[in-house]
């Protein structure tokens, strides 16, 4: 006599969460060598001021972790990417699956390492101090704390997460486009040069990251566009070939 055994939605989804992490190890890996790269620009400084009392001569530096950020971002939307090949997507095969479970698999990891680069790339700027009290030639270094304004703090951890994890969507996005049709090599890059010098493109950009009365409101438009761009994708894979 034989059985069937029926596996849900949710057990399909965990397994597969469990296998894709040690699966792309290699991913949080290269993350720490991207960081690092990212310090090590920010060490020089994006800008500098000076002036002189006396015989007393004072120089200002500015260092920000936005290095760091940049660096990171460009490594999600890679990432995204990656995960979209068809040796990642074959890697799906392993397990009773469809394309929803494996999307979903997908989001959830991305989710993961994005929440994880963002701390990481939050905590880089209290690194950065540390590396500047300690090698650096500075006498006084200041920079605002968790402690000192803990919500301010919080909504900044928040903000960095998603937008790492919107670039990954957008990677993702983009990966599942060019898996249907390389024509997208093209169209993708040329979409990507047109969005900061068309006028439609500016004020979309000047929509979501500068008409915001508070964080809140810009978290809320970054996750809108997250979501839109993971619903993209998934619809987009469904319309991919099936494994021969």
């Amino acid at each position: 006599m034989m059985f069937l055994s029926k596996s849900s939605l949710g057990k399909v989804v965990r397994a597969q969460v469990r296998f894709k992490m040690t699966a792309y190890m290699g991913a949080v890996l290269s993350l720490i060598v991207v960081q690092l790269v990212g310090l090590i620009i920010s060490l020089n400084g994006t800008g500098s001021m000076g002036t002189s009392i006396d015989n007393i001569s004072i120089q200002v530096n500015i260092v920000t972790h936005d290095g760091v950020f940049m660096f990171v971002a460009i490594w999600a939307l890679f990432v995204g990417n990656l995960i979209t090949t068809k040796a990642y997507r074959y890697d799906d095969f392993s397990f009773v699956t469809t394309r929803l479970s494996g999307n979903i698999a997908n989001i959830i990891i991305l989710c993961m390492v994005s929440v994880f680069a963002g701390v990481t790339t939050f905590l880089s700027n209290y690194l950065l101090r540390v590396v500047l009290l300690l090698f650096g030639s500075s006498s006084y270094l200041k920079s605002p704390g968790i402690l000192e304004n803990p919500l301010s703090s919080y909504l900044n951890v928040m903000v960095i997460i998603i937008l790492i994890l919107t670039a990954a969507s957008a990677g993702y996005f983009g990966g599942m486009l060019l898996q249907k049709s390389k024509v997208f090599m093209v169209l993708i890059p040329a979409f990507i040069i047109a969005i900061p010098v068309t006028k439609s493109g500016q004020a979309f950009l000047a929509y979501v990251f500068m008409e915001n009365e508070s964080m809140l409101f810009l978290l809320v438009k970054l996750v809108s566009i997250t979501i839109i761009l993971f619903a993209l994708a998934i619809v987009t894979s469904n319309r991919l070939e099936v494994r021969a």
